[in-house]
């Protein structure tokens, strides 16, 4: 069994669309898998989004307080980085456009999204 984190807009599930930003996400989307079926989605929202700072540090604690061990994103800020390092949560890259998050979930399954270190995913501040 594994649980995986999508950030998604608005009230999260798998037919909702992804969010690209992951501290600023609306809510977070945990699918729990047993032998690459879904057996639960669980939608929790993420309250972390309104901070001014440190809204991917905490974002970062809501994943692991809902026991996912793998979160699917495109890019982090250092310190969400940095705190999903910390907790042991391996990330995996999602392309950078507009997907639902079921569509998502089966790259993953297929196995089209690369597990990528959470440095590897840091923002460059100069592009942001």
């Amino acid at each position: 069994m594994e649980i995986v984190a999508i950030p998604s807009y608005r009230d999260g599930g798998l037919n909702e669309i992804f969010h690209t930003k992951f501290g600023r996400c609306d809510s977070f989307t945990f699918i729990t898998l047993d032998n690459n079926k879904i057996t639960k989605v669980k939608v929790i929202e993420n309250y972390a989004a309104d901070e001014h700072h440190g809204s991917g540090t905490l974002a970062a604690k809501i994943v692991s307080k809902n026991d996912a061990e793998k979160l699917i994103v495109t890019k982090l800020g250092a310190n969400a980085s940095m705190a999903l390092n910390s907790l042991k949560i391996k990330t995996f890259q999602a392309p950078e456009k507009k997907i639902l998050v079921k569509d998502l979930l089966n790259l993953y399954l297929k196995g089209k999204l690369m597990m990528t270190p959470s440095e590897d995913l840091i923002i460059d501040k100069e592009f942001e």
